[in-house]
């Protein structure tokens, strides 16, 4: 198990975004984790947290699991999302990604990854399964 990248000025985990969420995750043996409280500034309406938000930290989370298990940089190919529950502003989410699946095509390997979002009660409130390619080597130096 490797550390996943973090890039500094990226909008989910970007410690350096002035107006991204600075998510802060870490890597387990299954996968990333992070427990997040979105801001009133990411609502859709009525407190709850804007649907792409969540599309986003998922999206985050499966890339995560994906480059801290395995070492690949990746490009979200497919991302599939379920909305269950809503989620609130002020209130804390725990985002779980886990790999389900690793092919090798011709000229690059194809992840399948999984990401959902956690109320503090254990319901789940979304989630999201996808597809993650590794580039070419000459755009994953560019990535890098």
């Amino acid at each position: 198990m490797k550390k996943a990248l973090s890039y500094n000025n990226c909008f989910i985990c970007g410690q350096d975004s002035e107006i991204g969420l600075k998510v802060k995750f870490e890597m387990n043996e299954n996968g990333a984790r992070a427990i997040h409280t979105p801001r009133q500034d990411f609502q859709g309406f009525g407190g709850v947290v804007h649907g792409g938000i969540l599309c986003a930290l998922l999206d985050e989370i499966m890339w995560k699991t994906v480059n801290g298990l395995t070492g690949a940089i990746t490009m979200t190919g497919k991302m599939d999302v379920k909305f269950r529950r809503p989620a609130y502003v002020g209130k804390a989410l725990t985002i779980q990604g886990e790999l389900l699946d690793e092919k090798k095509g011709a000229n690059r390997r194809y992840f399948e990854a999984k990401g959902t979002i956690f109320d503090s009660d254990g319901k789940v409130l979304a989630e999201a399964t996808g597809l993650y390619v590794e580039p070419d080597k000459e755009r994953t130096a560019k990535l890098a």
